[in-house]
């Protein structure tokens, strides 16, 4: 759920930020990433800390085990308690939701999965002990959103009148293109996430670890490019470039190149500025594999635009 280690090789681009700076403007929610956030205090897929450490440890059971009653629902709470944070400071909130899944990710897909029901089957094995402390944090692990989840959320939507989009496929690629896009005609100023893969789309804005005051960090694309004096330079990247150097450290889309992390990638990248050209540097097992990243990278044009 993201380019491995990227936002913390790129700290010193980050900066902090209040929500209200989009005020009168038009921000995207990532569905997955509010719910994981509600579920991990990470918001992986979504928001801060704190709050889904609650969420989580309230509803993680209820929702693996489908039991009846209120706290199940508590996710649902949750998001839409920063969803009118958004619209107290004038912000306009378009929900994105997940749509089919890419078949490129099928094995990462696959793995997750795996390590769900792994969860899942050891979460049932320590309730059956009577550890319920144990088996509600494996439940944690376990749970996944769901048609379901989705479509209880997109009911109370449509009834506050709250705009959403479901992506075709995943998220990301849709909320890379609303951010390209003028606001007249659909567009957005930012996106509220905590998945670095939006960087690597070409999202413009995009902001992080938001708590439920509205504070958070902040990473534009255009000031990384720009900035100069700060370590790592991006100064002689372009768009293409930072893609190449994000897919190349590894993604949940293409198999990297074994042995290349975001470090190395991005030093190879910053040496060459031509991704055809890294592939000179490795051994013949390598270029080979690097190769066909590269000719997956273009074929998946449409997961990375």
């Amino acid at each position: 759920m993201g380019i491995n280690s990227l936002l913390k090789f790129i700290k010193p681009y980050v900066e902090p930020v209040h929500i209200n700076k989009y005020s009168g403007k038009r921000v995207r929610v990532y569905f997955s990433f509010f719910f994981v956030f509600a579920f991990f205090w990470v918001f992986g897929f979504g928001w801060i800390n704190k709050i889904g450490d609650f969420v989580a440890y309230s509803c993680s059971m209820e929702l693996s085990l489908d039991l009846e009653g209120d706290k199940k629902y508590q996710f649902l709470r949750y998001f839409m308690h920063r969803i009118n944070m958004l619209r107290h400071y004038k912000i306009t909130p378009v929900v994105v939701f997940d749509g089919g899944n890419i078949p490129c990710k099928a094995t990462t897909e696959d793995e997750r999965n795996r390590r769900r029901k792994a969860n899942h089957d050891m979460a049932m094995e320590k309730l059956k002990d009577g550890d319920t402390n144990a088996a509600s944090e494996l439940f944690q692990r376990a749970v996944s959103i769901t048609p379901q989840m989705a479509h209880q959320l997109i009911q109370i939507l449509r009834s506050d009148n709250i705009e959403f989009v479901v992506a075709p496929y995943e998220a990301d690629a849709q909320l890379a293109y609303l951010s390209s896009i003028e606001a007249e005609k659909g567009g957005i100023a930012a996106v509220i996430s905590e998945d670095s893969d939006l960087l690597a789309y070409g999202c413009p804005a995009v902001v992080f670890k938001m708590d439920r005051y509205g504070t958070g960090e902040e990473i534009v694309l255009e000031k990384i490019f720009n900035t100069v004096g700060r370590v790592p330079s991006f100064a002689n990247f372009d768009k293409e470039l930072f893609t190449g150097m994000c897919v190349l450290a590894g993604c949940d889309f293409l198999s990297s190149v074994p042995g290349v992390g975001i470090a190395k990638a991005y030093n190879l990248v910053a040496k060459y500025r031509n991704l055809a050209r890294v592939r000179t540097i490795f051994d013949q097992v390598k270029a080979e594999l690097f190769c066909d990243f590269l000719i997956n990278l273009r074929e998946n044009g449409n997961i990375f635009p």
